[in-house]
């Protein structure tokens, strides 16, 4: 079994969420992981079982989540290095930011490089947001607590930034 084969399971529109979704080949998958060695191995498995291009219901609806082919420092996104300001929610950046996506608003999630890879989320202010989440927790929140984002997982309840908790029915 692959690390992201019953995503379906955790909603019941992942189906149509995930179908705009094109797999990376092994060997671009490699190539990123000798480029970033210290990135989460759950980033490369979703790349290459899911991998990139829109998350969102139909052609029409905003994209929920749009993930890049590959990492993109934060600096080419938002056109210079002012993400890294300290903002209201948390302190800066320790180290490179590496994004995988963006949503419709403009908001980032990526990797902190000089923080162990946390995963990040910048919003359009580019103030920065820790989540409390692996990246495998965020992608699967994501469909968890559709339409919201998921913010932390802790005891198999994920939370938005609302503070509404979602939890996968039996």
């Amino acid at each position: 079994m692959t690390m992201y084969e019953k995503l379906e399971a955790f909603n019941a529109l992942a189906c149509v969420l995930l179908e705009r979704l094109n797999p990376v080949s092994s060997g671009d998958v490699s190539g990123m992981r000798q480029q970033w060695p210290a990135a989460p191995d759950e980033y490369f498995a979703f790349m290459q079982e899911r991998g990139h291009g829109e998350i969102k219901e139909d052609d029409f609806a905003l994209s929920l989540l749009t993930i890049q082919p590959t990492l993109c420092p934060a600096v080419d996104y938002f056109g210079d290095d002012g993400f890294y300001k300290d903002g209201p929610y948390e302190s800066c950046a320790k180290g490179e930011v590496w994004l995988f996506g963006w949503d419709s608003t403009g908001t980032a999630f990526g990797f902190d490089s000089g923080d162990n890879w946390r995963l990040l989320e910048i919003d359009n202010m580019r103030w920065i947001t820790r989540l409390d989440l692996s990246f495998r927790q965020f992608i699967e929140g994501v469909l968890v607590c559709y339409p919201q984002r998921p913010i932390s997982f802790a005891n198999g309840v994920w939370r938005d930034s609302g503070d509404i908790s979602y939890t996968l029915s039996d």
